[in-house]
């Protein structure tokens, strides 16, 4: 479902990173979190926002990112070569971030 990007509540917390774009995710008041990826569509250019999902954690939540940013090349010549592009991408979101 395509929303406007500001129909986010003001309350909730917005966690995004050059390395997650076009993902980005918000933390909500009441303890969930929802992944969503920024979208750009019709003649006027509009943007939305797109839920991806509402994953049970943070750790998750960056698990989510880094499997739709893995999709964004369609094409992969070997599993090898698939599994190093996702711990590529998870490296790149992560490389600051103790869990």
């Amino acid at each position: 479902m395509l929303r406007k990007p500001d129909s986010i509540p003001a309350n909730d917390t917005i966690i995004q990173d050059p390395s997650m774009e076009p993902f980005f995710i918000s933390k909500s008041t009441t303890g969930g979190f929802t992944v969503y990826e920024r979208v750009v569509k019709g003649e006027n250019k509009t943007p939305y926002i797109k839920t991806i999902c509402y994953p049970a954690n943070f750790p998750y939540a960056l698990k989510v990112v880094a499997e739709e940013k893995l999709h964004e090349s369609k094409s992969y010549d070997s599993i090898k070569n698939y599994v190093d592009t996702y711990k590529s991408i998870s490296e790149r979101m992560t490389n600051s971030v103790s869990l």
